[in-house]
């Protein structure tokens, strides 16, 4: 969705692949969607007669098909025509879309405002959209006339097939959930051609089905050192089953100011980027449509409310990293994540 020349669209890509699967039979898949790369491994049964290049086109028509609902960076896309919708007359969208802000809804009721998709305009202000980038903070007084026109209760489901904006600036941005309703429906589609064992990655964002060779799927979460490269020191090693995850953090996109760094993660509620001490946030989540949603929204909750939240939830973990002044990092797990994290590696 966003151009990879342009950093300041890459929410997620913090995980890596460490350990390729022995099996003989994989196909492997790969190419550019949202702005950022994608990657998938299958363990093809022998008796599946599909290859790389009679999948390839399938995956990439689909994820053509979401960046175009999706992309703000598209003009004619669905959400680039809804944002530039003058009224509140109802704006017809696609199932997908629907589902997409649906979810998008649930969690900005379940946060309390923490996630937040009508951010946009607060984005493009700090730099960290289409508009382009920006080097200083944005003024106070332009930070609070932007935040007049966010806010998700200004976005109704209207009927079964259109959204309608009850003010006519009102913007939306997908960017936190789009890359992982892109893994879930990737998966969807390897599912439906019969494949049992796979993992789909889009941007950093996951999900794992069945096994790699005889053991889970083993995933990384980078440390999250401000402007390293990818995979240079890796925190925790995840294994996966049947789930995703999905990473939010504050060291890929950026800015420096007199000292002080502004981040990507911008609380919608004050229209100013987090500084709560929480350098990233892990979920582990059935779906990676959820996972995603809930990182970004963990990192603006903070570690507390963040950590109720997450062991709340059925069928959820979370890892969070919380920096201190030092620049040394110290890991909080809910509940449970210890059966998924790999002591050794």
């Amino acid at each position: 969705m966003k151009s990879v020349k342009n950093v300041f669209g890459l929410y997620f890509f913090i995980l890596l692949f460490l350990v390729a699967c022995r099996q003989q039979e994989v196909i492997e898949l790969s190419g550019h969607t949202m702005g950022t790369t994608y990657h998938i491994k299958i363990i093809r049964s022998m008796d599946q007669n599909l290859t790389a290049d009679r999948l390839q086109p399938s995956v990439d028509s689909l994820l053509e098909e979401i960046n175009q609902q999706m992309s703000t960076y598209r003009p004619q896309s669905e959400i680039s025509q809804f944002n530039r919708w003058p009224d509140n007359q109802p704006f017809k969208v696609s199932s997908e879309f629907m589902e997409v802000v649906k979810k998008a809804l649930d969690i900005y009721r379940m946060t309390d405002g923490a996630f937040d998709i009508t951010v946009a305009p607060l984005v493009d202000l700090w730099g960290f959209g289409k508009r382009g980038l920006r080097f200083q903070p944005p003024d106070s007084l332009k930070i609070r006339k932007v935040l007049s026109r966010v806010g998700s209760q200004y976005l109704k489901i209207c009927g079964d097939s259109a959204l309608c904006k009850s003010i006519p600036d009102l913007q939306i941005d997908l960017s936190a959930i789009a890359k992982g309703y892109g893994v879930d429906a990737v998966a969807g589609l390897l599912k439906a051609k019969g494949f049992r064992n796979f993992l789909v990655e889009i941007g950093g964002e996951v999900y794992a089905r069945g096994l790699c060779g005889s053991r889970p799927w083993r995933i990384g979460v980078d440390q999250p050192i401000y402007g390293a490269p990818f995979g240079q020191q890796v925190e925790a090693v995840l294994e996966l089953k049947d789930c995703a995850v999905a990473t939010s953090g504050d060291y890929r996109n950026y800015f420096e100011y007199k000292g002080k760094i502004y981040s990507h993660e911008i609380d919608p509620r004050s229209g100013w980027p987090v500084a709560n001490g929480l350098a990233s946030v892990t979920v582990i989540a059935p779906d990676c449509m959820t996972g995603d949603a809930l990182a970004t929204a963990i990192m603006v909750m903070g570690v507390y409310q963040g950590l109720r939240l997450i062991n709340e939830l059925k069928d959820m973990e979370g890892l969070i990293i919380l920096r201190n002044e030092k620049g040394s990092f110290k890991k909080i797990e809910s509940d449970s994540l210890r059966k998924y994290l790999k002591v050794e590696y």
